[in-house]
């Protein structure tokens, strides 16, 4: 039986049947597809023809509106039927809005749509309850491509985790299986409507955008390229009355790394991907070019373009309404006029405006552009990318740079430029020295003025030379920071696609023997030297984990302590044969953590310090930390604690308390720890030393034979045990060898 169709198509069925049209690309398959949709219905033809003429007309450049059309239109011309002029109601089209609740959310309000996904503000009821942004595929559109598209975008937001990027929170299906995620909500103003409404200087506006910068690194290193940075996907918002910038739609991202998402790019490369004025040259050539991170160094430079002169560098309503022909031309050829001459070059009125939203006048706005900002601003937005930042992070680094007067990488430096810097951040000290230089010849007599002249010019000279060698000494320190950042930079994006033998081999053919704090540094360091330590590499893991103890002191305690950094080194250092740095890493622990008595620091730097052998002294400095840690344990006998009564069974047999520590050990075997046959391989290995020691040679010889068939595999021998750290092998092995020495002296 024929299915019955509606004699005059409805709202939603209107717009299904023109986003059908519109992407069907030969004009006598569109017409046969609109003769069929309006049988009968000629006013509804003219105006869906009407339409379709003024919208090919106009240029969209929107990935959402381009990327679907064809396939979207494709599925519907083929499950049209035949029989669609046939006069009767067709069935509403079931929707979602307002008061609908999917799974635990109750939708509140539509505050976005895009080609194929609808974003609600949506409410939480259980099990807390809170305002969500509920992302979900529009009606109609769930096909096997956008789906995987859908899944892209989800999976990309789920692997990245920091505060300036709108967080996954919850996923699912509708029940009639159509997907849905659900983010952070961001209620805030895109980043230039925040700044300007507020009147933000441009040093306020540079700290908002570093932070950023520093988003987007962290995404890179996930492995995810946005492709549609603009000022609207960067949202402010305020936490505790403090602006916090928010990066949201990773709607066309590209997953750079195809192991982690199972796909890589969705979009042929004919095809525009992101908004035409903040879109690179290599995006808008679609020549197979592959585009990378640099492509969104060139999208933040056109943003920073806006923040900071109130304009773009080519008009986005110039670029549609000249068409693609033209608009590719404008991209791939023009060179935008530097911000400085980009409002200089504005009408008196308008420069006055754009002064005033940045809390400054007209002249001075030029001056503060003028200069460094000029350089970083079209550094990242060369049209070759290999002249732009190779990574974001050396975009938010030559802008600090600027913000603490120091020289920027951007532009060559020369001897006035580096004096002026220098002179910027010692204003005070400049000026005074001139105030008294200005005094102390003022009061010289005329009698011994020439002799006076002659010794101040030779002081002069020495204090310019000295000036001009700390000067130098200072760029020589400071391009060395900022080499080391690049490398580390790039590092991490080779970790990032997987390749740990190329990043290992670029911090090895430029060796480093000092590195900034940083996050960076320390994902960096910790993996390199984990990766080496697996392979038994001992000097090239001790000189990683080395610099990964430089880069954790801005970290903080905590966050060393969850990720077992402080065991590193010291396994590292052991294993190496590197008795004397052994001794240096414990005295540096101790003062490091002496006044910090959490557990989880405490537990870390017994098993650390207590490796090898300790002096009395570092025993002396520890035993307050072991008389709190053993009267916790004897207090609280119902909470299982192995990691510290393993920790204080070390601790007493260092000190000589050799029944104490058997003491403790056999409450570690009474409390039926379930975790870590490794953990367990490192109590039988200090029971048997113990017992050795204390004379029980029987008990020793058996706590060790149990020891040794505890030790499991090593951590590449055994691909499949996920759980599994080398580190936690690496202790047990230094205690396995220890215990074999000691039992068998005997």
């Amino acid at each position: 039986m024929i299915p019955p169709a509606r004699s005059f198509p409805s709202k939603d069925i209107d717009e299904a049947i023109f986003e059908t049209a519109l992407g069907l690309e030969d004009d006598d398959a569109r017409r046969k597809f609109l003769r069929r949709s309006f049988h009968g219905d000629a006013e509804g033809l003219a105006r869906i023809e009407g339409l379709l003429a003024a919208a090919q007309g106009a240029t969209t450049f929107f990935i959402e509106a381009r990327e679907l059309r064809a396939s979207v239109a494709e599925e519907a011309l083929d499950e049209i039927p035949e029989a669609l002029h046939v006069s009767s109601p067709k069935p509403p089209i079931p929707t979602e809005g307002p008061g609908t609740r999917i799974g635990h959310y109750r939708l509140v309000k539509r505050i976005g749509e895009g080609g194929w996904g609808v974003v609600y503000e949506a409410e939480q009821e259980e099990p807390v309850r809170r305002r969500v942004a509920l992302k979900i595929i529009r009606l109609g559109m769930d096909t096997e491509g956008i789906i995987a598209r859908f899944e892209i975008e989800r999976q990309s937001l789920a692997l990245m985790e920091h505060p300036n990027i709108a967080r996954v929170l919850d996923a699912g299906a509708t029940a009639t299986g159509r997907p849905y995620f659900i983010m952070e909500l961001v209620d805030g103003e895109r980043i230039t409507t925040y700044c300007d409404e507020r009147n933000l200087d441009p040093r306020e506006r540079l700290v908002l955008f570093i932070q950023v910068c520093n988003a987007i690194q962290h995404a890179h290193q996930k492995g995810i390229i946005h492709r549609d940075l603009k000022p609207s996907n960067i949202l402010v918002t305020l936490h505790d009355h403090v602006a916090v910038p928010k990066v949201i739609d990773f709607g066309i991202a590209k997953v750079s790394d195809s192991r982690r998402s199972g796909k890589t790019q969705m979009t042929g490369s004919d095809q525009f991907v992101g908004t035409p004025a903040y879109m690179s040259p290599e995006q808008v050539a679609m020549g197979g070019i592959d585009v990378d991170t640099r492509s969104d160094v060139y999208s933040l430079g056109v943003v920073l373009y806006e923040l900071l002169t109130g304009r773009q560098p080519f008009d986005g309503e110039a670029l549609a309404r000249a068409g693609v022909v033209e608009m590719r031309k404008t991209l791939l050829e023009r060179e935008p006029a530097a911000p400085s001459k980009g409002v200089a070059n504005t009408t008196v009125t308008e420069l006055t405006t754009i002064a005033a939203r940045r809390h400054t006048d007209s002249r001075q706005l030029v001056s503060i552009l003028r200069g460094d900002l000029d350089w970083i601003v079209m550094k990242a937005m060369a049209k070759d990318r290999n002249r732009r930042y190779q990574t974001v992070n050396g975009l938010a680094a030559d802008l600090q740079r600027f913000l603490d007067y120091q020289p920027v990488t951007a532009r060559k430096p020369g001897k006035r430029y580096m004096l002026g810097k220098f002179i910027q951040r010692n204003r005070m000290a400049c000026f005074a020295g001139v105030l008294i230089a200005i005094a102390v010849l003022g009061g010289l007599g005329v009698s011994t003025w020439m002799y006076v002249r002659e010794r101040a010019a030779l002081k002069d000279q020495e204090r310019l030379r000295g000036l001009a060698e700390r000067s130098q000494a200072e760029e020589s320190r400071l391009r060395m920071q900022a080499q080391a950042r690049e490398y580390v930079s790039q590092a991490a994006v080779l970790l990032s696609m997987g390749r740990l033998e190329d990043a290992d081999a670029q911090l090895r053919l430029y060796p480093l023997t000092t590195i900034e704090p940083s996050r960076e540094a320390s994902d960096v360091f910790r993996l390199l030297g984990d990766w080496n330590a697996i392979y038994e590499r001992w000097p090239q893991a001790v000189q990683c984990f080395g610099l990964l103890m430089q880069a954790n002191r801005v970290v903080g305690v905590n966050q060393i302590s969850q990720t077992g950094d402080l065991g590193r080194p010291g396994i590292a250092l052991i294993e190496s044969g590197d008795v004397a740095g052994f001794e240096r890493m414990q005295n540096d622990l101790i003062n490091r953590f002496d006044s910090n008595n959490t557990e989880h620091i405490l537990q870390q730097l017994f098993m650390t310090v207590l490796l090898g052998p300790a002096d009395n002294a570092t025993l002396d400095r520890l035993a307050p930390h072991a008389a709190a840690m053993g009267r916790s344990v004897l207090e609280n006998p119902g909470i299982l604690r192995p990691w510290q009564l393993l920790d204080l069974a070390i601790y007493d047999y260092r000190r000589g308390n050799y029944a104490q520590s058997l003491e403790w050990t056999d409450r570690f075997f009474a409390s039926n720890d379930p975790y870590l046959a490794d953990r367990h391989a490192s109590v039988h290995c200090i029971t048997a030393m113990a017992a050795q020691r204390f004379g029980d040679l029987n008990r020793a010889r058996a706590e060790l034979l149990v020891a040794r068939s505890l030790m499991t595999a090593h951590p590449e021998s055994d691909p499949k045990n996920h759980n599994k750290s080398w580190w936690d092998w690496g202790f047990v092995r230094i205690f396995l060898k220890e215990a074999e020495g000691v039992v068998g002296e005997e």
